[in-house]
């Protein structure tokens, strides 16, 4: 999921940057348009690439889309491969423009980034787990400037989020390991320091742990924050909070057959009042279907497969994003993928509209590209521009990587 400015998150029963409750949202209700006014049905939007940022290079983890200086615009920060500094911030002007910030922090090399007001001064401050295992807290000046504390571990990281888990007040610290550290909670004291609380689940000696993706919501309404993990061979777990900082939890089988999950997203996607499951996997065999995968919550941990209309890949990348996107009150879904079946082809990015019931559909001429992407690593969803719609921004890898906004024409 990726950290996405709070006032705009229309994702379910999340927490927003900042770790404070944003109450229950869906979909319905935001950006509807004028469609429901005048009893008309609008065009579907059309997408057009509107910006390129950063270096050509491998672009890896979720973007933060925040506003760092408090200037009501939303800004942003990724992280990338091979280039130093990895870590890269963007001012937004809320046109649509970005400036670069120039870099005072240290490099710790990429790292999955999580973003919150940690020291409770009013300011959006960032966390960045690196592959390498240094966590650096960079406190927020509001005006471009930063305090550094590092961590040092031993295993490096793959996700990261902040929320309260305990109701100190203070913002704790999630991350998912990159190869054996497994899902580590950090209790924060309100400074940028962390003291680490528990590691989920119990190690299996001698095994490797690779982690993939990490959510935080509240999936059985109690008002505590939950997690669910992705790992490589484990597959996923899910563990619900106390709001003591306590879990309670493990493995979840959501999958027939089994396959990796790359990336997690949680959403009402048909608005009964529960958080469901989106996910996305990675390539299993030509001759079967690739797309993402929802999963339905009752709100008491049970789940049913519900894919209708999204098993139309050929293969799938790991990027996913939830949100209205023609604004008809639906969750919709933006993934990243492969249609053709050649990986001379490339990957494409593919927007499935949802009907607020669960079932999907394709958009075909959405003026998303369907090929010629590198691998599509992650995605985002956000109005950069306060024209009232969502644009896109795709980070794709290998040596030909970039940021790409789209945005409706």
């Amino acid at each position: 999921m990726a950290n996405t400015m709070a006032s705009r998150d229309t994702r379910g029963l999340l927490f927003g940057s900042g770790g404070r409750w944003l109450g229950f949202l869906t979909a319905a209700g935001l950006l509807a348009g004028w469609a429901g006014l005048v009893g008309l049905v609008p065009p579907l939007p059309h997408y057009v690439k509107a910006l390129t940022l950063g270096p050509r290079t491998e672009w890896r983890f979720n973007p933060l889309v925040v506003d760092l200086n408090r200037d009501g615009h939303p800004d942003l920060v990724a992280t990338a491969r091979l280039v130093t500094p990895a870590l890269h911030m963007w001012l937004g002007d809320g046109k649509g423009g970005f400036t670069p910030l120039t870099p005072t922090w240290t490099d710790i090399g990429y790292a999955a980034l999580a973003t919150g007001d940690i020291n409770g001064d009013g300011f959006p401050d960032i966390v960045a787990a690196s592959h390498f295992g240094a966590v650096q807290t960079l406190l927020s000046d509001g005006r471009g400037g930063f305090t550094e504390k590092t961590l040092r571990r031993e295993d490096g990281y793959v996700a990261a989020q902040l929320v309260d888990l305990d109701g100190d007040g203070h913002l704790d610290l999630i991350l998912v390991g990159q190869a054996k550290a497994g899902l580590e909670v950090y209790l924060g004291d309100g400074a940028g320091n962390w003291k680490l609380h528990t590691t989920l689940p119990e190690p299996r000696p001698g095994q490797p742990m690779p982690g993939r993706a990490l959510v935080v919501a509240d999936l059985n309404r109690d008002g505590h924050a939950d997690l669910v993990a992705a790992f490589q061979r484990w597959g996923l777990y899910l563990y619900y909070g106390d709001g003591r900082g306590g879990f309670t939890g493990g493995p979840v089988d959501l999958r027939s057959p089994p396959r990796e999950v790359q990336s997690l997203a949680v959403a009402d996607v048909n608005q009964d009042g529960h958080p469901d499951l989106v996910v996305n996997g990675t390539f299993l065999s030509r001759h079967q279907p690739q797309g993402p995968d929802v999963y339905l919550g009752d709100g008491r941990g049970g789940w049913k497969a519900l894919s209708a209309g999204l098993q139309v890949l050929k293969f799938a990348s790991t990027g996913i994003a939830l949100g209205d996107v023609d604004g008809d009150g639906n969750v919709d879904i933006v993934t990243g993928g492969n249609n053709t079946g050649s990986v001379r082809d490339g990957y494409g990015l593919f927007w499935f509209r949802g009907d607020g019931k669960g079932d999907w559909r394709l958009v075909e001429a959405s003026g998303l590209p369907t090929s010629g992407l590198s691998v599509v690593h992650s995605l985002a969803l956000a109005d950069l521009d306060h024209d009232g719609f969502l644009e896109i921004v795709a980070l794709t890898g290998g040596n030909e990587g970039s940021i790409t906004v789209w945005k409706r024409r």
